[in-house]
């Protein structure tokens, strides 16, 4: 008989076991579950109702964006000075940009112009490449903008470019890599992460007119 309710005290006890794990355990969550979460969360990203302006600048682009869109061409001089520690010239004494170069398909710069600071470049990955491989290259820009004083003696009676110093961003959104200094940084970028998320096959000069537009 004693063996008996021991017999019956382990059953018991493994039912027990079996009915608390099945209480803590969470249902695994499927893919579809799992992209509803995504969209809801990138339905959240929100815009700021802010008017910026912007001073006067060149507004530089790859070869086929700009005969496409009226815009100018960056020689690779200007372009290795703007995203390259050291220039340097291959065996036809041709300067050479940036290595990181080779991992973008187009690109859109609104170089910062005379003493202002402010400044909106918009890279595009080539489909073979991360986006985050081309990042360095545009937070080394960010990062010699920020360290040129020549932004701080220069600055205008409003104190301008002291307002935006500090506010420089480079930031991945899909395929593509900004990097944003303006009166509102923070609205620049989240014109870029919405644009991008309701128009995921836009183009470099799309994005670059919905970060940039006035109204």
């Amino acid at each position: 008989m004693k063996k008996f309710v021991s017999i019956i005290m382990v059953l018991a006890l493994m039912t027990a076991a079996v009915t608390l794990a099945s209480c803590n355990e969470q249902p695994a969550e499927s893919g579809t579950e799992a992209a509803t979460k995504g969209a809801e969360s990138a339905s959240e990203i929100t815009v700021p109702d802010a008017t910026l302006h912007y001073v006067a600048a060149d507004i530089y682009a790859d070869k086929t964006t700009a005969e496409a869109n009226g815009l100018k061409t960056a020689d690779n001089a200007s372009i290795s000075g703007w995203f390259k520690e050291t220039v340097e010239f291959d065996e036809n004494f041709e300067v050479k940009i940036p290595e990181d170069f080779s991992c973008v398909d187009s690109y859109v710069l609104r170089i910062a112009q005379g003493q202002y600071i402010e400044e909106v470049d918009v890279f595009k990955a080539t489909a073979q490449s991360d986006p985050d491989s081309i990042k360095p290259m545009v937070e080394y820009r960010c990062n010699k903008q920020k360290n040129n004083n020549d932004f701080k003696l220069y600055d205008d009676d409003k104190g301008t470019n002291a307002k935006m110093m500090d506010t420089g961003k480079v930031v991945v959104i899909g395929n593509f890599v900004v990097y944003a200094v303006t009166e509102n940084t923070d609205v620049s970028i989240a014109r870029a992460q919405k644009y991008v998320q309701d128009h995921p096959d836009c183009g470099v000069y799309e994005l670059y007119k919905a970060i940039v537009t006035e109204e």
